[in-house]
């Protein structure tokens, strides 16, 4: 499986992939901001003979990332794509001299949560009412560098 940066010819197949796993999914023109004009944003993209199985997007400001989105094609998930994916980004910004990653994920979302307890994100707080159907998040934290 390789990683690399998400370009403007992956948007379609992104796409897919973005709008079977998200309530509030983001459009073409959101990722487009992200990739060429968002100087904060890394998007990578999961690739296996030629297909794209997943993605994430997150940002580096200073000494903190923020995770935005990670997703995996229904049809592949549970074959380890999203750990893949996750601890790419991790590497990352370790070399980055990032301190912290953040992240906020549905307060049902079993599947997230399990992967993001598995890496050792400590869940921080609820943010009630934080996404835009009125959906609980929970803020989660994870050390990675020198506080």
């Amino acid at each position: 499986m390789l990683i690399r940066p998400m370009k403007v010819e992956d948007l379609d197949k992104v796409l897919v992939i973005e709008n079977e796993s998200f309530i509030s999914p983001w459009n073409k023109e959101q990722f487009l901001y992200e990739l060429k004009e968002n100087p904060f944003a890394i998007l990578l993209v999961a690739e296996y003979q030629g297909i794209i199985c997943g993605f994430i997007d997150f940002w580096i400001t200073f000494d903190v990332a923020q995770l935005n989105q990670i997703a995996v094609h229904a049809s592949l998930q549970k074959k380890g794509i999203g750990t893949v994916l996750l601890s790419d980004m991790i590497n990352r910004v370790q070399s980055q001299e990032v301190n912290r990653i953040t992240l906020e994920v549905r307060t049902y979302n079993e599947k997230a949560l399990a992967l993001y307890k598995k890496f050792g994100f400590r869940k921080e707080l609820i943010k009630e009412h934080y996404y835009d159907n009125g959906d609980d998040a929970i803020f989660m934290i994870k050390e990675v560098g020198e506080c």
